[in-house]
C-alpha cells in the first residue's frame, strides 16, 4: 500500500511539473498587413514571369503577333509560325496550342482549352480561349510536321 501511495505522489509531482513547464498558446493571429505580405510573397514568381523571354526551340520560330495583354474571359491571341532556317511563314493544320497559367505554390497548373484556326496572313494562327483569371498565361505551341518539330512558349497577360 505504501508503494502505491508513493507511486501516486510521484506521478502527480511529475504531472504537475510537466503542466507548469508548458507555455500557454498566446500567439496572436497575424494582422492584415502580415497576411498581405505573405500573400505577396507567394505571388513573387508570378510578377516576374512577363519579364521572362518568349522562347522557340527546334525547327520553327513562334511569335506572339497580337496582343501581349488581353482581358480576362473570352480572349483571342494571334501566333505566327516561321521556318527557323528560312524565315518563311509556315502553313499547317497540325499546330497544337495549350494555354496555361504557371502554378502558384500549393496549387496545380491552371489550364484552359483553345481553338486554333488559320489567321488572315500566311503563317498566322488565331487562338481563341477563355482566360478565367488575371495574370500571366503561357501560350505553349507545338508543331511536328514533315520530320521537323518545334516548341514555342509565348507569354500573354490577362487583365
Amino acid at each position: 500500500m505504501k508503494k502505491l501511495f508513493f507511486s501516486l505522489i510521484a506521478l502527480s509531482v511529475v504531472a504537475t511539473g510537466c503542466a507548469s513547464n508548458s507555455a500557454p498558446d498566446t500567439a496572436a493571429a497575424p494582422d492584415a498587413a502580415e497576411t498581405s505580405a505573405a500573400m505577396t510573397g507567394e505571388m513573387d514568381g508570378m510578377e516576374g514571369m512577363l519579364s521572362m523571354p518568349s522562347t522557340s526551340e527546334g525547327d520553327y520560330e513562334f511569335t506572339l503577333v497580337s496582343p501581349e495583354a488581353v482581358s480576362t474571359g473570352d480572349a483571342e491571341v494571334v501566333v505566327a509560325v516561321k521556318d527557323a532556317a528560312t524565315g518563311e511563314p509556315v502553313a499547317t493544320d497540325d499546330l497544337a496550342v495549350d494555354i496555361y497559367m504557371m502554378p502558384m505554390e500549393g496549387m496545380e497548373r491552371m489550364a484552359t482549352e483553345s481553338e486554333v484556326t488559320p489567321g488572315s496572313e500566311p503563317g498566322t494562327y488565331s487562338v481563341k480561349t477563355y482566360l478565367g483569371m488575371a495574370g500571366p498565361w503561357v501560350v505553349h505551341s507545338v508543331l511536328e510536321e514533315d520530320g521537323k518539330e518545334g516548341v514555342g512558349h509565348l507569354l500573354v497577360e490577362a487583365q
